[in-house]
């Protein structure tokens, strides 16, 4: 069974049901908080899964033609992300430079 989610209007509370596809329609949902029938279902964003071809496809368009050390450092950091896999510390220090803008050739310079 799905899983709806809602916030009430009246005392701001957030919480979930249970239900079918054919209760839906048809439910009165109220508040278990506070009893109110004031309440607005909440839409969470939909993710949709792409290859990783295609990711790596959105991430080099996302930085053509950005020359700067923070498009580079959040590439990286996504493909690091999206890979799952810890960085070494040292790594790890070089992209959080990178992405608060310093540039790779003074991050070189520390590790030569």
């Amino acid at each position: 069974m799905p899983v709806y989610e809602y916030i009430c209007d009246g005392c701001g509370k957030a919480f979930s049901l249970f239900m079918s596809y054919a209760d839906y329609d048809a439910a009165v949902v109220n508040c278990p908080a506070c009893g109110a029938a004031n309440v607005r279902r909440k839409i969470r964003p939909i993710r949709v899964a792409v290859g990783e071809k295609a990711r790596l496809q959105q991430l080099s368009e996302e930085a053509a033609g950005n020359d700067s050390s923070q498009m580079l450092g959040k590439v990286m950091r996504t493909i690091q992300q999206q890979s799952g896999r810890e960085l070494p510390p040292d790594t790890n220090e070089a992209l959080t430079r990178l992405e608060k803008g310093e540039s790779p050739e003074s991050i070189n310079k520390d590790y030569d």
